[in-house]
């Protein structure tokens, strides 16, 4: 297959290990020779991007707003329309990986001190956002992108929220890979944050691979990800809201042994009772106050039945037998 070479051949140009080199570019080469006879080319020096939209890379330090972030040069992509800010990303990390190739780590080229990758191509509407990361060279048709799709919320004026609905990879202008986001959300007020967003399964899969497309192929992880769309004050990230709380395995094995903890106290508070309420139902029946007194004559009658009882006794091979009457 033509575009598995082609994409073969992108991949196996960059190693996850130059994460420092961000004056490399990912060549994308329309040949089909095999990769063993191809060689890696490096320092090629990249064009600045010219961008369509109003895009800017804010260079604040992230450090000073969120905690977490421990690449403080790294600033977060803004995307504006007429000036107002409309989506905030930031990522410490953004990896993908195509089959059995390794790692390609794209974070310089989207955070680095010299950062080229376009956003021309991002728009935001009222209830829609789109933010598109195209990475190497801007003016070359066969691309690598990135493109997160945000739906905002607003039907109730109580309270508004956003979602990440998708995850898009995007080659020759061709969507390859496609992953439903899950659980990724936050209020209009709130930006999300979490430690990993990934397609791996040993990462809680918040990015579910499309069954209709070749996204099994592929893998994406994001550390320490965050993202803010619609609502957006001052062009910095609002207070985040945290994934860490909610799928954790061992929030998950915690919630459950408390919950057999708690149906064992329960039959034994259950089993405590009964055994009080037996003891008192015993006590009751062995008391006096279970049965009727009895009457002046009945008492005087039973009195006389017993004395006219006499005893009789038998002798019998020196053996005396008795027979009481009572």
């Amino acid at each position: 297959m033509g575009f598995s070479l082609t994409l073969d051949q992108i991949l196996a140009r960059k190693n996850v290990s130059s994460r420092t080199s961000s004056n490399k570019e990912v060549v994308i080469n329309n040949d089909q020779q095999d990769n063993e006879n191809m060689k890696p080319v490096q320092n090629v020096t990249t064009m600045p991007i010219t961008q369509a939209l109003n895009y800017n890379l804010s260079r604040q330090r992230l450090l000073e707003k969120e905690p977490w972030s421990a690449f403080s040069h790294h600033s977060p992509v803004n995307v504006s329309m007429d000036g107002i800010p409309c989506i905030l990303f930031w990522t410490k990390r953004i990896t993908i990986k195509f089959k059995n190739q390794t790692w390609l780590d794209l974070t310089d080229e989207a955070f680095g001190q010299e950062a080229t990758v376009d956003a021309g191509n991002s728009n935001c509407s009222e209830e829609n956002a789109t933010l598109s990361l195209k990475f190497g060279d801007a003016e070359n048709p066969r691309g690598l992108d990135i493109r997160f799709t945000l739906t905002n919320y607003n039907k109730f004026s109580i309270q508004s929220w956003f979602s990440l609905h998708r995850v898009e990879i995007i080659f020759n202008n061709s969507v390859q890979a496609s992953f439903n986001a899950t659980g990724i959300y936050a209020t209009s007020s709130y930006s999300y944050h979490c430690h990993r967003v990934s397609s791996l399964q040993r990462y809680d899969s918040l990015l579910l691979p499309s069954d209709t497309d070749m996204s099994s192929l592929w893998e994406v992880t994001f550390v320490d990800f965050q993202i803010q769309a619609f609502t957006i004050k001052g062009g910095q990230f609002a207070k985040a809201r945290d994934c860490a709380s909610s799928f954790s395995p061992a929030i998950l094995i915690g919630l459950a042994m408390s919950l057999i903890l708690l149906l064992v106290l329960a039959y034994a508070l259950h089993m405590l009772t009964y055994l009080r309420y037996l003891d008192r139902h015993y006590d009751f029946i062995a008391s006096p106050a279970h049965f009727p007194h009895l009457k002046a004559g009945d008492a005087a009658d039973e009195k006389e039945l017993l004395r006219s009882q006499g005893v009789e006794c038998y002798e019998l091979r020196s053996q005396q037998i008795c027979k009481i009457y009572v």
